[in-house]
């Protein structure tokens, strides 16, 4: 019985913790601002990023060699995001992969981030 409630404990920690590394927009821009040498990381195209950032972010393109691209990338907390979501998610894997350890993603992407009103440049 107490190896079950444990094993739920362990399980019921584990999700928890990953639902925290994806924030609401506004909960990205509070976390981002606050945390002291962080890094913002665009993954979007060049095409999309001249059409409009989140100010002060860094762009590396998510595609086929994104990983080979992150030798450069310092190792401090990462706020990534993309249009919708969906890349930030696998670039978010990659990074984690590659060790770093703090990497919030931002739920819903620039799409979500415009529609709360934030800054765009």
């Amino acid at each position: 019985m107490k190896k079950k409630i444990l094993l739920i404990l362990l399980l019921f920690s584990c999700s928890e913790k990953k639902s925290e590394t994806v924030l609401s927009p506004q909960e990205f821009d509070v976390q981002y601002k606050a945390t002291p040498d962080a890094i913002l990381l665009d993954v979007r195209t060049l095409e999309e990023v001249a059409n409009g950032k989140i100010p002060n972010a860094a762009n590396i393109v998510f595609d086929d060699a994104f990983a080979t691209k992150l030798d450069t990338l310092q190792h401090k907390p990462l706020f990534v995001y993309c249009g919708s979501g969906i890349r930030c998610v696998k670039a978010a894997k990659i990074l984690k992969e590659k060790g770093y350890v703090e990497v919030y993603e931002l739920a819903g992407g620039l799409k979500a981030w415009k529609a709360a009103g934030l800054a765009v440049d």
